[in-house]
């Protein structure tokens, strides 16, 4: 029996803290993005266009830091990266409850992006280290169902929380933040495999003997991610606003509908992790592309919860396939992982700033419907662009590969 338990435990490796970690994260991220809307229109008393640009800017730092700190990536150990973050993700939040300044909140979550910037791209590379083909799909797909759970509970116990207190929310993240970094702390010095890990060192020493092998998709994939988070930064952080305004809806119903969008996630990663149709194709990122502009077009017409729910639950699978063929196409046949897991991240957040703070202006100026039109063409135009590059790339292959 001592032996089988201790068998067990020198083979816990880095999925036993990825995993949790990855879902640790996400709740308290979830948590954050909902409540902070929600504390800044009661403690400020912000508009819709200063939302958007509050919660585009914090994403606009976690772009800097994910361009500007990538040499952290290829110098530091993934798992001091992630602690580091998780507990200064976790400080700046906190403060944010103690600040009576908006201009000072703006920049103590703008700080916060910039944590969240060497958590998620190290922890991508990390994982994704040594994996290829379907081995990568489905660790890759795995991950992203760890993640996508916790944005499933997040925004209900955002809704939750912010009905009580509007700090409520900002406690809980920043508590589920310290959480996480103690227990990679705690991995990091208890798990001998993961204590005796030294990756990221041995990879960049000896990148000079390997050949990348890196996929063209990766580009179309890339625009994919862009577009598709435009619209998520509308989903997340102009739509509240309007679905507590115009609509009139509950904070903890808006919760609800902020969950559909995740929940149906959940079930395109466990399905996306057991295929590979969609590996080193064209074909499904853009009809995923496509039905994710219809789909935002139907939002305009839709009022009830019900309906409502439906087509942001279509939202969100779209929005799972799209991240999928992005991280996979971005990192299969890469030497530099976690530098790719930042441009993909940049992306990311890219999409967030133009979704919210385009899409803040926009509803302030005009309508909601406005906003929704104007997301979809994004999308679109996003569909040429990524058929242009397909065809582009591949009669210069021996090029650009």
């Amino acid at each position: 029996m001592r032996r089988t338990l201790k068998s067990i435990y020198l083979g816990l490796g880095k999925s036993f803290i990825i995993y949790p970690s990855a879902f640790l994260v996400a709740v308290g991220i979830s948590i954050v993005e909902l409540g902070i809307i929600f504390y800044i229109k009661e403690i400020f008393g912000a508009t819709p266009s200063q939302v958007g640009y509050f919660t585009a800017l914090w994403s606009f730092t976690y772009i800097i830091g994910c361009l500007f700190l990538r040499p952290l990536f290829n110098r530091v150990l993934p798992r001091y990266l992630l602690i580091a973050s998780s507990f200064f993700m976790g400080f700046f939040i906190l403060i944010v409850t103690f600040t009576t300044s908006f201009s000072l909140a703006f920049v103590q979550y703008d700080l916060y992006g910039l944590a969240m910037s060497f958590f998620w791209p190290p922890i991508m590379g990390w994982l994704s280290r040594d994996a290829e083909g379907a081995q990568l799909g489905k660790s890759m797909s795995y991950f992203n169902l760890s993640w996508g759970s916790g944005l499933i509970i997040g925004p209900v116990l955002a809704g939750v929380l912010s009905a009580i207190s509007p700090r409520l929310p900002l406690y809980a993240g920043g508590l589920l933040f310290f959480t996480t970094g103690m227990l990679i702390t705690a991995g990091s010095t208890l798990l001998p495999s993961i204590r005796s890990d030294r990756g990221i060192e041995a990879s960049v020493e000896g990148s000079n003997n390997q050949v990348d092998r890196s996929t063209l998709l990766r580009f179309p994939g890339w625009v994919g991610v862009f577009t598709t988070f435009v619209v998520i930064g509308m989903i997340v952080n102009i739509f509240p606003v309007y679905a507590r305004d115009v609509l009139i809806l509950r904070k903890e119903v808006i919760g609800l509908l902020m969950q559909s969008r995740t929940f149906i996630a959940t079930f395109v990663f466990v399905f996306l992790a057991h295929t590979s149709f969609w590996h080193f194709r064209i074909v499904p990122m853009v009809l995923g592309q496509v039905c994710l502009a219809c789909a935002v077009l139907l939002l305009s017409t839709a009022s009830s919860p019900i309906a409502l729910a439906v087509l942001i639950s279509l939202i969100g699978a779209f929005r799972a396939l799209s991240y999928n063929t992005g991280i996979f196409h971005g990192v299969s046949g890469s030497i530099n992982r976690a530098g790719r897991m930042a441009i993909h991240e940049a992306l990311l957040a890219a999409g967030l700033v133009v979704g919210s703070s385009l899409g803040g202006v926009v509803y302030q100026r005009f309508s909601m419907t406005a906003v929704y039109i104007l997301c979809a063409s994004i999308v679109l135009v996003g569909v040429l662009l990524q058929l242009g590059l397909y065809l582009f790339l591949h009669t210069r292959e021996s090029t650009f590969n």
